[in-house]
């Protein structure tokens, strides 16, 4: 079988994939305008808005790439008891997501961050958000709901915004709980929090975070990343590894230490705001059905590369998928 018709097997399986997605739930709300002209109070430009926009954000938007993408979603997390966690609900439970593993606190106003655009630039983004631990009882709540519906997953991904919902205790009896019931791990992580994942299937950095466990930036001298994708793999104690590169495309590592790179796959750039999320879905989605880890990558690597050539935090769809196949991996 040709690596077009085995990808596109595999995009034709998406249906058949259920994912449950654990992380900090986030709304992305967008103020778009035009900027004519520059304060007299002060040098920032003055945005006349036009519209409004609120999408899913953060773990929220791994679950809806999971949906867009054909594939069955649970989702886990906290939302407030707020006008914009209703909101996020309303937009999620459209999309067919199974939203009881979201826990309502009354205490923790939902995570929002908000960016005004004015002529497809992005003038500022203001967030509000507590991103201390989740309480006790709701954590308690989480494991409970989690647990009760790893029978019915494929996958279980683990979106880490470092906002409190991943703590330390959760994860560790999540891995533990998801071994027993033999279903394989992935987890998106950050930095400061990468050891506390230790029995993963996978573990997905970005370049910047995977280089900044070294002290070391992306644009700086480059250490060699077969080398940096086995640290990585040491550090978190994962059988995989797949190291996102934005245009420059990603860096694989397997269980049986075999490293691959994957180039990047041209696009004209417009917002790169959500591109790991998406790239993150589609490579769950692959390997709950039946991709192998280098075949996964190649479909997220295609997937991130369209969500960068949509303006905002986006949800990109199978037919996408499809359409762009020919183009890119033909």
């Amino acid at each position: 079988m040709d690596q077009h018709t085995e990808i596109l097997k595999v995009l034709n399986s998406f249906s058949g994939a259920c994912i449950g997605v654990v992380g900090d739930l986030m709304a992305d709300r967008f103020i778009y305008g035009r900027a004519s002209r520059i304060s007299p109070e002060a040098p920032v430009p003055v945005v006349h808005i036009t519209h409004r926009t609120t999408q899913p954000g953060g773990a929220a938007n791994v679950g809806n790439n999971v949906m867009s993408l054909g594939g069955g979603l649970h989702l886990f997390g906290v939302l407030g008891k707020d006008e914009v966690g209703a909101e996020i609900r309303t937009i999620l439970s459209g999309q067919g997501a199974r939203l009881e593993g979201v826990v309502s606190d009354g205490d923790r106003p939902s995570t929002v961050k908000t960016r005004v655009v004015a002529h497809n630039q992005q003038v500022v983004r203001f967030d509000e958000e507590l991103a201390g631990d989740i309480a006790e009882s709701t954590r308690e709540q989480l494991l409970r709901h989690v647990t009760a519906a790893l029978p019915e997953l494929d996958i279980l991904l683990l979106s880490d915004y470092a906002k409190g919902v991943l703590t330390e205790s959760l994860v560790t009896t999540l891995i533990s709980a998801a071994a027993t019931a033999g279903v394989p791990v992935i987890v998106d992580p950050k930095p400061g929090n990468i050891s506390r994942y230790h029995g993963v299937d996978l573990v997905k950095p970005n370049l910047g975070e995977a280089l900044a466990l070294f002290a070391q930036t992306p644009d700086g001298n480059r250490r060699d990343m077969p080398e940096v994708c086995r640290e990585v793999r040491r550090l978190a104690g994962a059988r995989r590894v797949i190291i996102t590169a934005g245009q420059e495309g990603m860096h694989v590592l397997d269980e049986n230490d075999e490293y691959r790179h994957l180039a990047g796959m041209p696009r004209e750039v417009y917002d790169v705001a959500g591109a790991g999320d998406t790239t993150l879905a589609a490579i769950a989605l692959a390997l709950a059905s039946g991709a192998n880890l280098f075949s996964a990558a190649r479909i997220g690597n295609l997937a991130g590369s369209i969500a960068v050539g949509h303006l905002g935090v986006t949800a990109v769809r199978h037919a996408e998928m499809i359409e762009e196949l020919e183009e890119f991996l033909g």
